[in-house]
């Protein structure tokens, strides 16, 4: 039987004040209760501003002035640890509200190595898709890129509007170990009430109806809770796409360890603006 794994403890959390960063604060804890794990927010000071401030050539121009200025590197430190206390305070908030056992580290480097580095005695790590550059907007974040190529744990990329405890939940399951990881972890988030859907993804109708057969015998599903099954000869990428669009679940669930390719995997991520739990 399929069911429940508790296999997520400890819960980290990038922060840096923007609103995907608040946004994964927000899902960070919602998991932390749901699982009785730890949470341990997590800032970097950005070592290429700090560097860039001492620059002679570096100048700032500021919305309400049409002059550039000298980057102050004093005054750059000052609104750091500004930003860096701002974060804990907003993470103080949310784990009282939570009831939650929490932590919180500062440290300074490029932030994507730092942020993976201070992760790793956790079990999870929650990002926002994206960062606080306007280049960001589409597409993931350079944290969250490193995060998904380089990492070696499962990590939550969340945008902002999502609620673990409101949306349903879609995961990819192909039969492989990585989809079955997948499929217990995705048990492990639903909520009583909540819908999990299961996109089968068979080489032929025959062999994706028996591996429905076979999960509807052994998935003991949450109290009250529905699970769909869809079915899903893979051809290619862009039709993936379209189906996890048409199903239009608030959180996908996978692994890059299955029968699709790790590229292909990432790649699909990139491309799909819904949150997504790599595991």
């Amino acid at each position: 039987m399929i069911t429940k794994s508790n296999i997520i403890r400890h819960i980290a959390v990038a922060l840096d004040c923007s609103p995907h960063s608040m946004a994964s604060l927000t899902a960070a804890a919602e998991i932390a209760r749901l699982m009785h794990a730890d949470l341990t927010g997590i800032f970097v000071e950005d070592i290429n501003l700090l560097r860039m401030a001492e620059l002679p050539f570096c100048h700032e121009i500021r919305m309400y002035t049409t002059e550039p200025e000298k980057i102050d590197s004093s005054q750059l430190e000052r609104s750091l640890k500004l930003q860096a206390r701002a974060a804990h305070e907003a993470l103080q908030r949310i784990a009282e509200k939570f009831m939650l056992k929490h932590s919180f580290r500062i440290c300074r480097g490029m932030v994507p190595a730092e942020v993976i580095l201070a992760a790793v005695d956790a079990d999870l790590l929650v990002l926002g898709r994206s960062g606080r550059s306007p280049t960001c907007r589409k597409g993931l974040g350079s944290t969250a890129k490193k995060a998904l190529t380089e990492g070696k744990k499962p990590v939550l990329l969340i945008r902002p509007g999502f609620s673990v405890k409101k949306w349903p939940l879609l995961v990819l399951y192909d039969g492989s170990d990585g989809s079955k990881k997948a499929l217990t972890i995705a048990l492990d988030l639903a909520h009583p009430g909540i819908t999990l859907n299961v996109l089968i993804l068979g080489e032929t109708h025959e062999e994706g109806m028996m591996m429905e057969l076979k999960l509807s015998e052994t998935i003991i599903p949450p109290l009250h809770s529905i699970i769909f099954y869809h079915q899903l000869p893979l051809n290619n990428l862009k039709t993936l796409s379209r189906a996890i669009r048409l199903v239009d679940s608030g959180l996908l669930v996978l692994s890059e360890n299955m029968n699709i390719s790790r590229e292909a995997v990432h790649k699909l991520i990139d491309e799909i603006d819904y949150p997504v739990l790599l595991v």
